[in-house]
């Protein structure tokens, strides 16, 4: 099982005030970084009889967020991944999925917004059911892709963002 989830952090700025750089690096980390896991472990997983690649989207990669275009686009761009790999290597027994989080109580939102408090304060509101994501919620989340629970899935998307992307 291979299980991707690295994303840089980046500042939010609209495309003319995006510096390249930036682009560059989040699509390297966040895009690249997975291509250049799974071409790595495709190989080994196929020699040994299939397996499961995890790709960690988001929810924006399912909708767009103001100011984040770089990180939007490098999650959509995984969830795109993840199909053409799942169609690649289905009959070499690899089934490739993506997981898409919503907001989820971690350093990444600290990083983004100074505090968890101010995290939850502008985030949980946009999230039915009124609050962010708590880590192992998604780890649970994973380990079902991980499973054989989870064996008639190859190139979905599962959604786990407490209905951010329902309304």
């Amino acid at each position: 099982m291979l299980l991707y989830g690295a994303a840089t952090h980046d500042a939010s700025a609209t495309v003319p005030e995006l510096e390249e750089s930036v682009w560059e690096r989040v699509m390297r980390v966040n895009l690249t970084g997975a291509y250049l896991v799974s071409k790595a472990c495709l190989p080994v997983m196929i020699k040994g009889g299939g397996g499961s690649i995890i790709l960690i989207a988001s929810q924006l990669g399912r909708v767009a967020s103001a100011g984040r275009a770089a990180y939007c686009t490098t999650k959509g761009g995984l969830i795109q991944l993840a199909k053409v790999m799942a169609a690649d290597h289905a009959a070499q027994g690899v089934r490739v999925n993506t997981l898409s989080p919503g907001a989820v109580e971690t350093d990444r939102l600290v990083r983004r917004w100074g505090d968890m408090g101010k995290a939850r304060e502008i985030m949980s509101p946009k999230h039915l059911l009124g609050r962010l994501g708590q880590p192992d919620e998604i780890a649970r989340a994973a380990l079902f892709l991980a499973s054989p629970a989870s064996s008639f899935m190859t190139g979905a998307d599962l959604l786990v963002d407490g209905g951010y992307t329902a309304i």
